[in-house]
């Protein structure tokens, strides 16, 4: 069996006397479709924002990536071992262009701008090709809809080599017609080996998209599972510790 991309061990976190995260062990494989699910205040964003090297963890807890561990992490480390995060808000550029957006940060900012604007223009069209996807390059961000802005920050990560994608409550604004498109856009990522973990809250796309399913409860990890072991009303009950009647 392949080692797991991530391996969380034992991952604790403390804010003053709050315990966001209590004692996780967690991981993730190569290529996996994963999902985090869990009530708000569960702690699936502070699971996160480790992982991305915003929070650290407290003494104790062990984070590895292909069995090293890397703790200290900070968030330019976190990018250059490949893991990149698509918050909610997508934290793009509004009043930069597509191009700009995806592939600003792979330019060298020595180069003159002529040759810096060329260079980003041809980071993103690759990395929209990659995905069998189509936006004008010039489009301002602001002016295309959510899902399409989604695209864009997808095709961020992809072009900043991600090999982890967290794809935080990435349905909750779109149309079922754009859920489908964004499946297979998952379903593409897979399949070039990238991971991602799916956090959502509409249990039927997590049963539909997932391969494993990591339920989080009051900062406690409740259990991981495989997909196809669960259903949504399994999920719902595994979430808040409630047994739901069917009636």
């Amino acid at each position: 069996m392949n080692a797991p991309f991530l391996r969380l061990s034992g991952v604790s976190k403390r804010f003053g006397g709050v315990l966001a995260l209590d004692r996780i062990d967690w991981d993730v494989m190569p290529g996996e479709v994963h999902c985090l699910v869990g009530e708000n205040g569960c702690g699936k964003s502070t699971l996160i924002k480790i992982v991305a090297g915003v929070h650290p963890p407290d003494p104790g807890s062990v984070v590895a990536i292909e069995e090293h561990d890397v703790l200290p992490l900070t968030p330019a480390r976190a990018h250059a071992l490949g893991v990149q995060v698509i918050f909610q808000d997508l934290s793009l550029f509004p009043n930069l262009s597509v191009a700009e957006n995806v592939g600003i940060a792979q330019v060298l900012t020595g180069l003159a701008r002529p040759a810096r604007f060329a260079a980003m223009r041809e980071v993103a069209r690759a990395t929209l090709q990659r995905l069998a996807f189509d936006l004008p390059l010039d489009a301002r961000v602001s002016d295309l809809p959510v899902a399409e802005r989604q695209i864009v920050a997808i095709c961020r990560g992809l072009a900043a080599r991600a090999r982890l994608l967290f794809m935080d409550e990435p349905t909750a604004s779109l149309t079922r017609a754009e859920v489908n498109r964004l499946l297979a856009i998952v379903a593409r990522l897979k399949a070039e080996g990238i991971a991602v973990v799916f956090v959502s809250h509409r249990l039927d796309e997590v049963v539909e998209i997932a391969e494993r399913v990591t339920v989080l409860r009051d900062g406690r990890k409740v259990g991981t599972y495989a997909a196809a072991e669960v259903d949504e009303r399994r999920i719902a009950s595994l979430m808040t510790g409630l047994e739901l009647n069917s009636g």
